[in-house]
């Protein structure tokens, strides 16, 4: 999606000007779920938050500064983001002059789109900070402009436009968690690493080289490992925690009890590193409480890694050490199991220095699918998954138009399989049916497919033809799922395909999902993409087939 509409012309420059010339820039580059283009000649820092490209002219004082910040999983609304942003990423920086001006919000690609300016004064400049936040798939990212000068403004305006963001596919559950909420899909290291700053130079954090760690060992025997440190350069001393316990998952809830721990202030060494201890000074004020958390995980598409997010209605012990984030929610990044970045200090030991991560599993709790456990996960259930079709342009850009894309998997205890498509779009009269039948087998977290036999057809719908000008999307669904004749019978393509695969259970549709990752970008079953989800679906909502197919 390309960022091209709103006038920046209007908000950043006072004074109009018309743009024959645009400076020569460099191939585009991509951070995180945003592309852009650099300005030539543009200076580029990056940090664990976001990336910051600037430019400035030592002799007038000027300079401009795009800010482009990393995803963050978010369920608030458009606005919401927007606000959220405009205060933490704005206000907290510059003197802004009033609320901002907003423009009309837009919807491109499966984003939400919503942006604003206004003046701001730093110091003695006087100049104009504009945000862009785009909202979708339970994510939110945002880019920030702050300019003291119409030096810059052809640059801006080119940057704008060659901002572009990932197509969304609107499947049925917009937030899709990468792996299953079961025990297996706890097991590991999960840490949350943040840097120390000291306010903002030009719009960004000063970093000091002080940090504040977190991190959790969860162990397949379930028991658990949590450790702190924290290495301030505005703090006397440095915090060191650790707590060892057991933790059970019971469907999206995860319990956390105690068993020992302590919490510990240490002086700083007298070298002044980061990664050295003085000496033992006294004990915190840190209490063993036994906490259960919500918990799911977070897919971010730009950097390809999923996230775990706890979250409670009140701080934590563990959590809230340090700065509490909003809404009582963490998230914690996977991490290698040998490369946690926290050590202990001097003489102090958890009693899990040498324990191993796997071990015999804990049970798995009935209402939750076991992850990959072979032929018993997937066998027995209908797994469906679906797409509404959008309009794309005009008007109606982003609306329903009432047609739908349907697939659908029915795996047997025997190792056969039966596999069916329905593409029923509002462009076309006829609907798509595509199916076939064969075997699979399962090992590990690969699943095999191999089809014997199939075929591409095309069928009539009773109550034709659509008239997307006419009619609503109601009535155009009611049409395309009502079927009439077969009219043509095509040769299928059979493709055996191995796929690594996962089951999770996904909170917002109250389903486990059949998860399905492939190389090459398309398959014949799956279409375009890497990644496929299907969601357990009782028979009674599952697609309909034309009358005399049955799978």
């Amino acid at each position: 999606m390309q960022l091209r509409s709103f006038s920046l012309v209007k908000w950043l420059f006072v004074t109009a000007m018309v743009f024959n010339n645009v400076t020569g820039y460099a191939q585009k580059q991509t951070f995180d779920v945003v592309s852009y283009t650099m300005p030539k000649g543009w200076q580029q820092q990056q940090n664990e938050g976001g990336i910051q490209l600037s430019a400035s002219d030592k002799k007038t004082g000027g300079y401009a500064i795009a800010i482009i910040t990393k995803a963050v999983a978010s369920t608030a609304s458009p606005s919401e983001n927007f606000n959220n942003d405009w205060t933490r990423l704005v206000k907290s920086t510059v003197q802004v002059n009033g609320e901002p001006a907003m423009q009309a919000p837009e919807k491109e690609n499966g984003w939400d789109i919503v942006s604003g300016s206004a003046g701001y004064i730093d110091g003695a400049n006087k100049g104009t900070a504009t945000l862009i936040t785009a909202t979708s798939g339970g994510q939110s990212v945002s880019v920030v402009m702050v300019t003291n000068t119409q030096q810059y403004q052809n640059e801006l305006l080119a940057f704008i436009n060659s901002l572009e963001l990932p197509k969304v596919t609107e499947k049925t559950n917009a937030t899709i968690p990468a792996t299953n909420n079961t025990n297996s899909s706890i097991v590991g290291l999960w840490v949350r690493y943040n840097v120390e700053s000291n306010g903002y130079s030009n719009g960004f954090p000063v970093v000091t080289g002080g940090y504040f760690r977190r991190e959790y060992f969860f162990y397949a025997d379930g028991t658990y490992l949590f450790r702190v440190k924290d290495w301030g350069v505005f703090m006397a001393d440095i915090l060191f925690v650790y707590e060892t316990g057991t933790w059970k998952v019971n469907g999206n809830q995860l319990t956390l009890t105690p068993r020992q721990g302590r919490g510990e202030w240490w002086g700083k060494a007298a070298s002044g590193k980061t990664n050295e201890w003085g000496s033992r000074k006294k004990a915190s004020d840190y209490k063993l409480e036994t906490v259960t958390y919500n918990f799911d995980f977070h897919y971010y598409s730009g950097s390809k890694e999923t996230v775990l997010v706890l979250s409670t209605n009140k701080a934590t012990q563990r959590d809230a050490t340090g700065k509490a984030e909003q809404n009582n929610k963490w998230e914690y990044s996977p991490r290698a199991f040998d490369k946690s970045l926290i050590d202990n200090p001097p003489g102090v030991t958890t009693g899990f220095e040498n324990k191993k991560l796997a071990a015999a599993a804990p049970a798995t709790p009935a209402n939750a699918t076991t992850g990959n456990t072979g032929n018993a996960t997937l066998a027995g259930k209908i797994w469906e998954g679906s797409t509404a079709e959008k309009f794309t342009t005009g008007t109606m850009n982003g609306y329903s138009t009432g047609g739908f894309f349907k697939w659908q998997y029915r795996f047997n205890a025997d190792g056969t399989y039966k596999f069916a498509y329905v593409g029923a779009s509002a462009y076309i009269d006829p609907n798509i049916l595509q199916y076939e039948t064969g075997t699979y087998s399962i090992t590990g977290n690969q699943l095999t497919i191999t089809p014997a036999t199939g075929t591409n057809e095309e069928w009539s719908v009773v109550g034709g033809p659509v008239k997307l000008s006419g009619m609503s999307d109601v009535q155009i669904r009611n049409i395309k799922e009502h079927w009439g004749k077969k009219i043509k019978t095509e040769k299928r393509k059979l493709e055996p395909v191995t796929y690594t695969f996962r089951t999770a259970y996904q909170q917002g549709n109250k389903a486990n999902a059949l998860i399905v990752e492939y190389t090459g970008g398309h398959t014949e079953r799956e279409g375009n993409g890497n990644t496929a989800y299907y969601f357990d679906t009782p028979a009674e909502k599952a697609m309909q087939l034309p009358a005399g197919v049955k799978l």
